[in-house]
């Protein structure tokens, strides 16, 4: 088609994301024809002149329209245009824009407030006391203007907000001057720095390097490891820069503290400092006794009597010992082995020698559970730690827990930063407990410290083996086992056994698709009487492809939600399940992995724009700029979902979903997800291969070698395991 360069008028937004910077507009050409505009283009306004440049396209659904490649704003130079522009000012209106414009003419009025904004708001009318806020809002409005002008045309308008936020005033002078320090800003990889500062024509290999080094490490946290080898990370290194890296060059990163070098090993300095303390907190609950402590090691009737009715094994009764005698100590055990009954024992226990008890575990839901199992109230970590949304804990060295004993359910889900900043607020007469899955899928973010601190075998460790009787007649926990130890699970059931998991057979993905909607929308609804949004999860393991997660919510939205108000552009709709992706949004209260609702969207201003969204255990207002980090989530990968539990999952398992990636601990753990039912939808040899081939891909970490244990010598406190 043909090329398009001219000068437009903006005449209306149709549609507009600033998470993308995509936006639709209709503008009137040099010729006062109506065009319609698409493109990166968000930073275009309405009365604004820009000039143009793209192609002409012929969109089958909405014509003809201009492609935008490149939309400069030209400075407004016309009455009406300035004085849109002015009145976005605050306390500037009408009457005080047009004096303004008197004062200094259309040509020279913006260089003029430029240069001394108090002196021109002044001679606009405005009190002195209303003069600070003009300035600050004029500032603001320039440098938001300068980011967009800088980041716009690369289609980058979606980071103005962050960006801003970050440096304030000299936002446009880092992105001009020095983009790569941009890769602090969260949703500023490398890749995006490395593209704006080829943009703005920035050439410094030396800050390049850094900024790429840092992001090799920072992927390989998001992969789960704290460290990377050096010569490992020298050629990942080579290959993201496109040319040779000398060794010397990272000798040089770590002389200047960039990075942390140990032996062969690189680190982000944060990381590396968050490890070291992991090790040293643990190392020094292990080594002292507490103090003044209320807890006392129970004898056999005191156990007997603890919980009534309860019938402790060996490992049981080693686990609640370990408890009471040791300030750490863990537990560990697949499903039906009794983590649960322990966890009710210890606090029945120490409740009955009057000592105060927190319960505690990673997400919402595992903390409702716990409530429930243990009879005792539980709180996320983050509650218990008196997080206060903005600021960070309340509950730290200085000020710690005020509890004699701790214990904290699902820790196989804490990666390295959750633990350390719990057993920073662990206080001097503290005991604590950490319970999990050793076994299971490893942490989202870096380092797996529970099942480390089991290896290691420097911590007081119970391993339960036994499955007891009431879940021995589960199908999903039999099928479980049987995967840990790389067996397949065994669809059909045994005389006596609870038909709780079951193999849905479909080799064609097509029809393997209907069988996952049909269940997740009509079938297992109806059958186990739960609803098909809140309590049902699909696991799949891969997100592109036919059976892929993305084409799976795609499916289920339409069967699910086939009504609901389209929002964000249409990428979201009013009653969509989602999920919080990214990093934690502390502030908020809002954790990597949550699973919400969308409920409403609030518009007006700018300060109240907000998506409404609601989890189990609580609202929340969610800024339009954060919007990027939700996504539909009625299925979803066993990484994300970790942390999930409730009445059904479906489990996808089939050739078409990336099988190759499917793995023992990934099966595992979406197997044991459910408490009424576990369905796998695919073929019964992809289930198979998954439970022989375990995950291999390693996780680099040296905290159990900052514990003392190199996988050689006897551990100091052997690990009670009973067969």
């Amino acid at each position: 088609m043909d090329a398009f360069n001219q000068e437009v008028l903006v005449h209306r937004t149709r549609f507009a994301s600033d998470e993308t910077g995509w936006a639709v507009l209709d503008a009137l050409d040099e010729d006062g024809e109506r065009v319609v505009l698409v493109g990166p283009i968000v930073h275009l306004e309405e009365r604004e002149r820009a000039r143009v440049v793209g192609t002409w396209v012929d969109d089958s659904r909405y014509g003809l329209q201009v492609k935008v490649s490149e939309a400069r704003p030209l400075p407004p130079s016309d009455v009406e245009t300035l004085v849109g522009y002015l009145r976005r000012v605050k306390y500037v209106g009408v009457k005080r824009a047009l004096t303004l414009i008197e004062r200094y003419g259309t040509d020279g009025i913006l260089d003029a407030i430029d240069q001394d904004p108090e002196r021109a708001f002044a001679a606009a009318g405005l009190r002195a006391s209303r003069v600070a806020e003009a300035v600050a809002s004029w500032q603001e409005l320039r440098v938001s203007r300068r980011l967009h002008l800088l980041l716009a045309p690369h289609g980058l308008a979606y980071l103005v907000k962050r960006i801003q936020s970050e440096y304030g005033p000299g936002a446009h002078r880092v992105v001009s001057e020095r983009p790569y320090e941009l890769t602090s800003v969260f949703g500023v990889g490398f890749l995006v720095a490395d593209r704006i500062a080829g943009a703005v024509g920035v050439d410094d290999e030396d800050a390049r390097g850094l900024a790429g080094a840092l992001h090799v490490l920072a992927e390989a946290e998001r992969g789960g490891s704290t460290c990377v080898p050096r010569e490992a990370l020298r050629q990942r290194l080579g290959t993201l820069l496109g040319r040779e890296v000398d060794a010397a060059f990272l000798d040089e990163l770590v002389a200047n503290g960039d990075l942390i070098g140990e032996e062969q090993w690189l680190y982000r300095p944060q990381t590396a400092a968050l490890e070291a303390e992991l090790a040293e907190r643990v190392s020094d609950l292990v080594r002292t006794g507490p103090v003044r402590s209320r807890l006392r090691a129970p004898n056999e009737q005191a156990m007997r009597s603890a919980v009534e009715g309860a019938q402790l094994t060996e490992e049981q009764r080693q686990g609640v010992g370990n408890a009471l005698r040791h300030r750490l100590s863990l537990i560990t055990g697949g499903p039906g082995t009794g983590k649960t009954a322990s966890i009710r024992t210890i606090a029945a226990l120490a409740r009955s020698q009057g000592a105060s008890v927190i319960l505690a575990a990673p997400t919402g839901r595992a903390a409702i559970r716990m409530s429930e199992a243990s009879g005792v109230a539980a709180r996320t970590v983050h509650a218990a730690l008196g997080w206060v949304p903005g600021e960070g804990p309340t509950h730290d060295e200085d000020d710690p827990l005020a509890t004699d004993l701790l214990i904290v359910d699902e820790t196989s889900m804490a990666n390295l930063e959750l633990l350390v900043t719990l057993l920073r607020a662990v206080a001097a007469r503290t005991h604590v407990v950490l319970v999990g899955d050793a076994d299971q899928l490893a942490p989202v973010g870096a380092g797996k410290p529970f099942a480390e601190l089991v290896e290691s075998g420097r911590v007081p460790t119970t391993r339960l083996t036994h499955i007891f009787r009431q879940a021995a007649g589960s199908m999903i926990v039999q099928g479980a086992h049987a995967v840990r130890r790389g067996n397949a699970p065994d669809f059909r059931p045994a005389p006596g056994m609870r038909r709780d998991l079951f193999l849905a057979q479909q080799p064609d993905p097509h029809a393997a698709l209907a069988e996952i909607v049909s269940l997740v929308s009509d079938r297992l609804p109806r059958y186990y009487e739960v609803d098909p949004v809140r309590d049902i999860q699909v696991f799949a393991p891969v997100y592109r492809g036919e059976l892929g997660i993305d084409a799976i919510n795609a499916a289920l939205r339409d069967a699910l939600n086939p009504d609901g108000e389209p929002v964000r552009g249409g990428r979201l709709r009013i009653g969509d399940k989602l999920m919080m992706t990214g990093r934690n949004l502390h502030e908020l209260g809002l954790m990597n992995g949550t699973l919400l609702r969308l409920v409403d969207e609030v518009s007006g201003n700018e300060d109240s724009e907000a998506l409404v969204l609601a989890s189990e255990e609580a609202v929340f207002r969610l800024p339009p700029e954060e919007a990027d980090r939700l996504r539909l989530a009625y299925a979803c990968s066993v990484h994300r979902g970790q942390g999930i539990e409730l009445p059904v999952a479906v489990i996808v398992a089939h050739p078409a979903a990336g099988a190759f990636f499917l793995r023992r601990e990934m099966l595992y753990t979406a197997m044991t997800r459910a408490k009424l039912a576990t369905v796998l939808v695919g073929m019964r040899e992809v289930v198979a291969r998954a439970a022989q081939v375990p995950d291999t891909g390693r996780r680099h970490s040296r905290l159990a070698e900052r514990l003392g244990f190199h996988g050689t010598e006897q551990a100091p406190v052997k690990a009670t395991e009973v067969s």
